[in-house]
């Protein structure tokens, strides 16, 4: 049986979304006293990076006036504690320091914050950027390398040399408590994914995130590697990785220890808060999805309108239950996941003790494969159960 590599956690778990429907409730009272991780979305972008398949669009109106809707959402939801906060984009450092200052000034609580990352790009980072954003505590820096290699990057519309990104990422260390990266794999023409690991390992980066390239219109008329070269190259990124005391933290992200990436946690464990606020961003809480529409000029004008939508408590518990996988290590009802489970058993994926499985190397590579066919188990027996 020729298996579908799933590559990312939205198409994994997209099986569930046939039971979500919208919902009539304000959702702001369901955040009222708790506690959770709060994203806010800043999706502006002065360049369209030709890989990217996220919602992002040019600045066309003045900064003041998008922080000030973000301020005025994020103020109805006073009552909520934020643990973590995860400022991603889009490129939120193109945002005046001033205004990043006046979001988190906006925060009840901020000094509770045990977490707060920006993302950032090669192009959009210097020192006076930094300088000034340590200085509002925030702790974690991202940068979207994506490869070091100078021609991939200018085939993924990366304007910055190989050299530029390593002054970028040398000076963020000497500012940030953690500095992360995100690299692909699966590139037109071919891999350099043993290579980029080596070179962040090299410069002691906490955090490297190893995505597959998701290929969009402009990236699908390139060759790309196969199923097969693709497995054989991130299975050697890992070996290096833990070789040079790196560990799988989550999803796609592995750490040296110090970066605990707190916010990934609200991805494994959608039973905890997480408060989506700006354009396209979303969240979710108990069994409730929020989302809120793409589009600034809309959003300036009614930053509190949110889609809220519902699914049934008995597939939330079997959302809830599955995305623990991405952890790499969870506890399961083997019983309720028999066809997908065998399946990881026999492709050595997997390994089950008293209910605990644990993802191998090669189960890494497949998390996402096997979320989705678990979510496909669970759902065949929902239905079987509700007929």
């Amino acid at each position: 049986m020729k298996i579908k590599w799933i590559k990312t956690h939205h198409q994994a778990l997209a099986p569930f979304n046939r039971f979500k429907e919208k919902a009539k409730i304000n959702i702001t009272k369901l955040f009222v006293n708790r506690k959770g991780a709060l994203y806010i979305h800043i999706p502006f972008c002065v360049e369209r990076c030709k890989f990217c398949i996220l919602y992002h669009e040019y600045p066309s109106v003045p900064y003041e006036h998008f922080v000030n809707a973000l301020v005025s959402e994020l103020r109805e939801y006073r009552n909520f504690q934020s643990e973590v906060v995860y400022f991603g984009g889009g490129t939120p450092t193109l945002l005046p320091t001033t205004d990043l200052s006046r979001i988190l000034n906006s925060i009840e609580k901020k000094e509770k914050i045990r977490e707060i990352t920006v993302e950032t790009t090669v192009r959009d980072f210097d020192k006076k950027k930094a300088e000034e954003m340590s200085s509002l505590g925030i702790n974690r820096i991202s940068f979207g390398v994506q490869s070091f290699d100078n021609e991939k990057r200018e085939i993924l519309g990366r304007k910055s040399p190989e050299s530029e990104v390593i002054k970028k990422l040398k000076l963020a260390r000497e500012y940030f408590e953690i500095v992360s990266i995100d690299l692909l794999y699966d590139l037109p023409y071919g891999n350099t994914i043993l290579v980029d690991v080596k070179k962040s390992v090299d410069l002691n980066l906490d955090g490297i995130s190893i995505y597959p390239l998701v290929y969009n219109k402009s990236m699908s008329v390139y060759p790309h590697p196969s199923v097969e070269e693709n497995e054989r190259d991130f299975l050697e990124a890992y070996d290096y990785l833990s070789d040079h005391g790196y560990k799988h933290l989550s999803i796609n992200h592995f750490s040296n220890g110090n970066d605990r990436f707190f916010y990934s946690e609200y991805f494994t464990h959608p039973e905890k808060p997480l408060l989506g606020i700006g354009p396209g961003a979303g969240g979710h809480i108990m069994n409730y999805e929020m989302f809120h529409a793409p589009g600034v000029k809309r959003y300036i004008i009614e930053p509190c309108t949110v889609n809220v939508f519902s699914m049934p408590k008995e597939v939330f518990c079997g959302v809830r239950s599955i995305a623990g996988v991405l952890k790499g290590n969870t506890k399961i009802s083997p019983e309720s996941f028999v066809s997908s489970l065998q399946v990881a058993l026999n492709e050595g994926w997997i390994e089950i003790k008293d209910k605990n499985i644990t993802l191998l190397p090669k189960g890494l590579f497949w998390a996402n494969t096997l979320v989705y066919l678990m979510s496909l188990d669970f759902l065949r027996s929902y239905i079987e159960v509700m007929k």
